[in-house]
């Protein structure tokens, strides 16, 4: 049963509890709401591809409508492209280029409601938005953009953020063997007479400028079906590398019921023409939304043997983005960001979150909602470990940062968000909850929103003014409450007294919130569950309870973003571990093992949830950590017992788990996981964990993995690398070295450039080689090596990094420079 129940509340910080160290909130200029000049409603680009010589030549043509009176001038964005011409109307356009802007003079001033165009006529040697990769060995050129936090005025004179939307027209002219692939809907595909073809897309549903794309490369079309909306249907399909199309038609199977899925879920069909899926070559980030033709990195190609990540990422238990993840994500954004798009930058997280809350939606969906409560665990450790780390908060919606990539930081924006709309679900219920969405979308479709469009939605649908939570949670407050728990039971009344005081530091942006949370009495004979609502920094309320209970837990199902200490015995803790549901047990589990470490029972209970099969592979995966946590022998024994278990999802955990448990039966475990294991994520955890031992013979071990090819992606050889990084052995630079090459993945040159700065940070060919990758083709490899540079603290390099701040166009790319030359002024070495 629940029971709302009279709590008593105190104001004041509690005296007498251990107050937490207070956190910050990030620093940044003010970014508000970009102002407009015209409100663009089609753009239509003709262009022609040279994938020789990494050109695009062509004309833009924009119609808009003016948003002032007497517009006479106005100014589009445009970084590095070589304009020879704007027209508009009948005649020619007088233009200047300064200051990355493209300002053009009208040939006669516009009002609001009367129509303008200009065509603008020029070709551009791309620095950033779009990306081209020339043939290499067996693979063929490929060019593809990325747009996300202002990048597409590279490539195109566009108004460069979210707060426009238009109708795209891409014609596209590449040379045979090549395709095209845009937004929207293939009207025409020509052979011409000179060796070249041409692609006619038409995007006739607005979208934002960074949802535009163009991916030019040799693809094989592969139809993946068709998902059911009613008594329609919609085509779906995935471009990939020939040679790919088996591994694409596996990884993205199951598309088709994500899009029917999430139609149902949110009350509103998929609002597009089609869906389709492109693998792309190093690709800069791991997946974006580009509206009907979403661009995947090629590490979203899998077998039914590989590992479930979306890229390699074998330090955790279970990836933070499976593939699996990362698909559903991405569609979901077509309702979550496509749609219904964030108004700045500063309202990211109504895309971020929303698309993050729905792919867990869509993993409780298709695996049970067990999987779900296992991925919620992880996502608020995820994020808890971060703020501990970092002492950085913010709340949801902020306009305060220094480059686009911080308001995209994963723990906050993706993660922490994705559990602040479960947690609202929760206190909602489902009912109301997607009611409210359903109405959000509707309202506005094809729109631009802020958090209070969310807030006005749960007013006008349900009728809830939610006030309170979004000043907690989303528009003021940046943190969590952090909950002292304790209880007694007091026989004379059959009642448990809850005591409950919040020790989080007072803060303007974080201090005591308001919340409901359910709170469960487990009995002999059964269990209760009651409500008791939070307010103010101390709580205290009476639970009926006939006889004393066996456990009592707080916070049941793990709703809420909190640390949670609970004050209770070490049986009470194993009674929960055994008898209680998974959201009780993965906390109990880690309570055991950070609060009774050393005691015998708990590495035997440990033991006996890690080696049960019945059990939920989660609560198995925290287990097995847990005894890593715990250490000591009889753990270790547990974890090499474990380490044949037919679960590869629980064999990866104990890989990982095994590293912190140093002793010749752990190693040697390792190295026939290593060697025979045919999970490569699991052999990739085990290589990293021999390393993290740092155990006899553990260099040559691991360098002879170095060798070893893999189905999947470069699972081997990455953790051989990163083990070795622990190592910290100057006479290891040549093997790190050499893995620094463009002909690897970047996920690999990433982790060579990590060893190479632990074995030898005074080595002055790593600056070299660092100064040399921040001008990689590769955004993610470049974006590594600013930041390694900077961390050499080399007074030598602050010149070279100041140019590239004010030279580069990405503005991450310039940020990063900026930082790393700060770094290094504040702390020069020489």
């Amino acid at each position: 049963m629940k029971r709302l129940l009279l709590a008593l509340i105190l104001l004041v910080p509690p005296a007498t509890s251990e107050i937490r160290p207070g956190h910050r909130l990030p620093e940044g200029s003010y970014h508000s709401v970009r102002e407009r000049e015209i409100d663009i409603e089609d753009y239509a680009a003709d262009l022609r591809f040279d994938m020789e010589r990494e050109e695009i030549t062509g004309t833009a043509t924009l119609t808009f409508t003016p948003l002032r009176s007497g517009l006479k001038e106005f100014s589009l964005d445009a970084s590095d492209l070589e304009i020879q011409k704007v027209a508009s109307g009948a005649g020619s356009a007088s233009f200047s280029l300064r200051d990355r802007e493209l300002h053009i003079s009208l040939t006669q001033a516009l009002n609001p409601g009367q129509p303008g165009s200009v065509s603008i006529t020029y070709s551009c040697h791309p620095k950033t938005g779009m990306y081209f990769y020339p043939k290499s060995g067996t693979r063929a050129a490929q060019a593809w953009n990325y747009g996300e936090g202002g990048l597409h005025y590279g490539w195109l004179p566009i108004y460069n953020d979210v707060n426009d939307r238009f109708t795209v027209k891409f014609t596209i002219t590449v040379a045979r063997p090549f395709v095209a692939v845009s937004n929207g809907k293939l009207v025409e595909t020509k052979e011409n007479p000179d060796g070249t073809r041409t692609f006619r897309w038409e995007q006739e549903k607005p979208i934002p400028n960074y949802l535009m794309t163009v991916d030019v490369g040799e693809f094989a079309q592969v139809p993946i079906g068709k998902a059911r909306l009613g008594s329609g249907a919609i085509s779906l399909a995935a471009w990939t590398p020939p040679g790919t199309e088996s591994a694409a038609a596996f990884s993205f199977k199951n598309t088709p019921r994500m899009v029917e899925f999430f139609s149902e879920r949110f009350s509103y069909p998929y609002p597009w023409f089609k869906y389709d899926q492109v693998a792309l070559r190093e690709f800069a980030i791991g997946a974006m939304e580009t509206t009907t033709a979403t661009g995947f990195s090629e590490s979203h190609l899998h077998g039914p043997e590989d590992p479930p990540d979306s890229g390699p990422a074998y330090t955790e238990p279970y990836p933070t983005w499976s593939y699996e993840d990362t698909i559903a994500h991405e569609l979901a954004h077509h309702w979550f960001g496509d749609l219904v798009t964030c108004r700045s930058l500063a309202s990211i997280w109504l895309n971020e979150s929303f698309a993050t809350f729905s792919h867990t939606l869509w993993n409780g969906h298709a695996h049970g909602e067990d999987d779900l409560t296992y991925q919620r665990w992880r996502y608020l450790n995820k994020y808890l470990d971060y703020v501990q780390s970092t002492g950085m908060v913010r709340p949801m919606e902020y306009f305060k940062y220094r480059s686009p990539d911080d308001m995209y930081q994963t723990e906050t924006t993706y993660l922490k968000g994705s559990l602040v709309l479960h947690m609202l679900r929760h206190f909602i219920g489902d009912a109301d909850f997607f009611r409210t969405f359903e109405g959000y979308l509707h309202r506005n479709e094809y729109g631009n929103v802020d958090s209070a469009d969310l807030k006005e939605a749960f007013q006008t649908q349900i009728g809830r003014n939610l006030s309170w939570f979004f000043d907690d949670w989303i528009t003021e407050g940046g943190g969590h409450p952090v909950f002292q728990v304790s209880y007694a039971w007091v026989p004379e009344r059959r009642q448990v007294d809850l005591t409950v005081q919040q020790v989080q530091a007072d803060l303007p942006f974080e201090n005591d919130f308001s919340l409901p949370v359910d709170v469960e009495i487990l009995g002999p004979s059964g269990s209760s569950v009651h409500k008791v609502e939070l307010k103010g920094w101390s709580t205290r309320a009476s639970l009926p309870a006939d006889t004393r209970p066996r456990a009592v837990v707080f916070d049941k199902g793990n709703w809420l973003i909190c640390e949670i200490k609970f004050e209770r015995s070490a049986d009470e803790t194993v009674y929960l571990l055994e008898k209680a549901d998974l959201a009780a047990r993965l906390r109990a589990a880690r309570q055991l093992a950070e609060d009774y470490p050393r005691r015998p029972e708990t590495v035997r209970t440990l033991a006996r949830v890690l080696g049960d099969a019945r059990n939920h592979w989660g609560l198995r995966q925290e287990a097995a950590m847990d005894l890593g946590r715990a250490g000591g022998a009889e753990a270790g024994k547990a974890l090499v017992l474990a380490s044949t278990d037919p679960d590869r999802r629980v064999r990866r955990a104990v890989a990982i788990a095994l590293g912190f448990v140093a002793d010749g039966e752990s190693a040697a475990a390792l190295r026939k996981l290593i060697e025979t294991d045919r999970a490569e994520d699991v052999a990739g955890a085990a290589e990293i964990s021999l390393g993290r031992m740092r155990g006899e013979g553990a260099k040559d071990f691991l360098l002879r993995q170095l060798s070893r090819d893999s189905r999947y992606w470069s699972s081997i050889r990455l953790g051989a690398l990163l083990g070795l990084t622990y190592l910290k052995d100057p006479s290891l630079v040549p093997a790190f070295r050499s893995y620094t090459d463009s002909r690897w993945e970047a996920d690999l040159r990433s982790a060579a450039l990590d060893g190479w700065l632990a074995a030898a940070p005074e080595d002055p060919e790593l600056a070299r080689r660092l100064c040399e990758l921040a001008r990689d083709r590769n955004r993610q490899v470049r974006l590594d090596a600013i930041e390694k540079l900077g961390s050499l603290h080399l007074s030598a390099d602050v010149k070279f990094l100041s140019d590239l701040a004010e030279a580069d166009p990405d503005p991450d790319i310039s940020e990063k420079a900026r930082a790393a030359a700060e770094e290094i002024q504040s702390f020069p070495k020489k």
